[in-house]
């Protein structure tokens, strides 16, 4: 039996319920492009008040159909698809699209009218694409149920959740020579099938050489994660998604249904799944295209090649924007170009031709040549007027133009060179740069459009050198050797709060650094315990009902052996007059730090990917400053020592102002703490350690917050309140 996906996308029967003999229908309309558009398969119409359509047979229901069918297209109203459904459950029916609007982006019924059809076809084994959706298309077959005309075969793969997003990238590729799709697939609402259930085909299929996804919100995220691992080392993935700022994720969330999402997490989680994601979905077709055509980008060095010192700049600059680098190129390639370019020409990085080419484009050939043989080179960028010098100076020069253009192509592929060219020319369509395509060069008249292919080619290659180091994003419960967080968990859970001294035991069963604690019920406990800690210390109330302890005047800093016990009664007092009804467990008692950096380490559960965990600079300025990086839990090393490289302010980790370096890997080990912890315990909804003190022989977490789900699988109190962020309050810092 074949496997279902492979019946829904390659099918060889097609039963279109809800066929129609008027010409302005989409059952007349489906029926006619299968016909006209070169299907070989076979066509069932339904319909119970229809004898025949287009020189077919009409059947009452798909019921009737004497064999198996691969795939049913259903364009009937949403309330009629459940009957349908159980029809095709009288015979072999491999899927079914459900073109349909009303179901779960709609509300409550639709909601309700999407899950009966779900329950339908899996007791009916079928699966479905939709309902919401446009349709789909496998071009090479001419099996296209959607009624686009003219869309190029090529060899990506396209998901998409919006159709008129689908029929834009059409009308782009067919703008492009060279570019072009093997199958479409508008996954709509993804009832039943969802995006990474579509990805092993792609991997396997010759057809496809890259998949390009529009999302605006996953069913499940978190499988998506885990297939595009597998699906990207031999495939690559690009996504764009939508939903980045409030409105649009209202909007997505209106449109599908969907979940939209945080979009720092999503970047973030997708390029540790090797998923290229793009902003723009004006760089969606041009990073895939580029993507599939040409060899992945082994680091980040990129040399630019250009004819004017405009372009040089400007693509230097864009370069640099996107973290890729133009470094200085070898002493050798210098002294090559030096003796093929004027006096006048920059051979440095980027390389300025100064007007060497303008008689002998061949001349683009030879520091072409010179730029992939360079070892400090891992991507070319030849940028400028290349594939115009005919219609710039004079036509003698286009067969010299398309010669170097044969030449240069025919390099760089022997050298396994990355090359993008970015030509003012493009739209023009010269014969050079259809040579270029002819050898899978991709060319752009947009230099941002040229860097962004750069970019993800970059993006990929370096992630395929690591993949393996990579978390797998598989959640697994927790195991036997596992620390005992279930019983702490129910121990010490009040109104979905951990108190600090209970979250801070719960992280040391986990291996996590906390500073030395004690929690003192009385004011002889929290003597007993100051006078061990042999110094000042930091005292703060425990309250699971008390999360802003600074508002609460429930926090004393440097108290003094000879002041902790009247600063022990006083806590308590300001705790019971700011919440009378607060369930107060004592004083945590810690010895007072001060030296290192500050940073946040934390983690919460992402509406569409699950636990991820987070890192940055801490304390009272976390909000303001923003420099944070995410990952999907279960962490590896690499990936929690990628998230310290990720921040902005490398220079306060390295120490600024004679300061010694952060103790990176003890940083590591909570990112790893905290990884472990989140992913053994679903129950846990937010890990909050700010500040983590990090110094140069170590980290300890000065102030620790877990939040739980509440029964009803919001991280809300059961009295409604909404979960608050602790005080960035260190057993030692500053009070703000």
């Amino acid at each position: 039996m074949r496997d279902p996906i492979d019946r829904i996308l390659e099918p060889s029967s097609i039963a279109v319920v809800g066929a129609s003999s008027d010409p302005s229908k989409r059952g007349y309309q489906a029926i006619e492009t299968l016909q006209t558009g070169g299907y070989e398969g076979t066509i069932y119409p339904v319909n119970p008040s229809a004898d025949e359509i287009r020189g077919l047979e009409v059947f009452a229901s798909i019921a009737d159909v004497p064999e198996p069918v691969d795939l049913a297209l259903i364009v009937v109203p949403g309330p009629v698809v459940p009957s349908v459904l159980e029809d095709c459950g009288e015979i072999d029916v491999g899927g079914a699209v459900v073109i349909a609007v009303g179901f779960g982006e709609t509300g409550k019924e639709g909601e309700a009218l999407e899950e009966e059809i779900v329950s339908l076809a899996a007791e009916n084994d079928v699966r479905l694409v939709g309902p919401n959706t446009s349709g789909l298309i496998n071009v090479g077959d001419g099996a296209n149920l959607v009624g686009a005309d003219g869309v190029p075969e090529g060899d990506l793969g396209l998901l998409c959740q919006s159709g008129n997003l689908a029929i834009a990238l059409f009308t782009e590729a067919a703008g492009r020579e060279g570019v072009g799709f093997s199958h479409y697939v508008g996954v709509g609402n993804e009832a039943d099938l969802q995006f990474d259930e579509y990805l092993p085909y792609f991997e396997r299929t010759e057809d496809t050489d890259a998949v390009v996804c529009y999302v605006e919100g996953f069913s499940d995220g978190r499988s998506f994660l885990e297939q595009a691992r597998e699906t990207g080392t031999e495939t690559p993935i690009v996504v764009c998604k939508s939903g980045r700022s409030d409105v649009g994720k209202r909007s997505a969330s209106s449109h599908t249904g969907s979940l939209a999402g945080d979009a720092a997490v999503a970047d973030a989680v997708f390029r540790q799944a090797g998923v290229v994601s793009v902003d723009r979905s004006d760089e969606l077709l041009a990073a895939a295209d580029a993507l599939a055509s040409q060899p992945p980008v082994d680091g980040e060095n990129v040399a630019i090649l250009a004819d004017g010192g405009g372009h040089a700049t400007l693509a230097a600059d864009a370069l640099a924007e996107r973290g890729l680098s133009v470094p200085q190129l070898a002493d050798e390639t210098q002294r090559r170009l030096e003796g093929i370019l004027p006096d006048a020409a920059s051979v440095r990085n980027p390389v300025d031709v100064a007007g060497g080419t303008d008689d002998n484009p061949s001349v683009f050939a030879d520091c072409a040549l010179a730029l992939f043989d360079d070892p400090n080179v891992d991507a070319v960028l030849l940028s400028g007027l290349f594939g115009g010098y005919g219609q710039r100076f004079t036509d003698d020069l286009e067969p010299i133009e398309q010669g170097a253009a044969k030449e240069i192509a025919e390099a760089a592929a022997a050298t396994e060179t990355p090359l993008v060219v970015q030509s003012a020319y493009e739209s023009t369509d010269p014969e050079t740069h259809t040579i270029l395509r002819e050898h899978d060069v991709p060319v752009y008249e947009s230099l941002d459009i040229s860097v962004a292919c750069l970019d993800a080619l970059s993006t990929y290659g370096t992630h395929l050198q690591v993949a393996d180091e990579k978390s797998s994003f598989e959640l697994d419960s927790a195991s036997a050797d596992s620390p005992d967080g279930a019983r702490a968990l129910e121990d010490c859970a009040t109104d979905s709060t951990l108190s600090e001294y209970d979250a801070k035991a719960l992280l040391e069963e986990y291996g996590a650094p906390v500073t030395p604690y004690a929690l003192a019920e009385t004011a002889t406990d929290a003597e007993r315990a100051a006078a061990e800690f042999d110094g000042p210390v930091a005292m703060k109330v425990v309250s699971p009902d008390i999360v802003h302890k600074t508002e609460a005047d429930a926090v004393a800093l440097d108290v003094a052996d000879e002041s902790v016990r009247s600063t022990h009664e006083t806590l308590l007092e300001n705790a019971r007059a700011y919440d009378p009804d607060a369930a107060i467990d004592g004083v945590l008692v810690s010895p007072m730090r001060s030296d290192g950096v500050e940073v946040i380490v934390g983690a919460t559960r992402d509406e569409q990917f699950g636990p991820v965990v987070m890192f940055g600079l801490g304390g009272v300025f976390v909000e303001v400053l923003e420099d944070v990086a995410f990952r999907a839990a279960p962490l590896t090393e690499h990936d929690a020592r990628a998230m310290l490289d990720d921040i902005d302010a490398q220079d306060v980790l390295e120490g600024t102002r004679g300061d010694p370096p952060v103790d990176r890997d003890a940083i590591v080990d909570v990112l790893l703490s905290v990884s472990r912890l989140v992913a053994d315990y679903p129950e846990i909804a937010e890990v909050d350690l700010n500040p983590v003190l990090a110094g140069d022989g170590g980290a300890e977490i000065l102030d620790a917050s877990i939040v739980l789900e509440s029964s009803d699988g919001d991280a809300d109190s059961d009295d409604g309140r909404q979960p608050q962020e602790p005080d960035a309050v260190p057993d030692g810092g500053v009070d703000e």
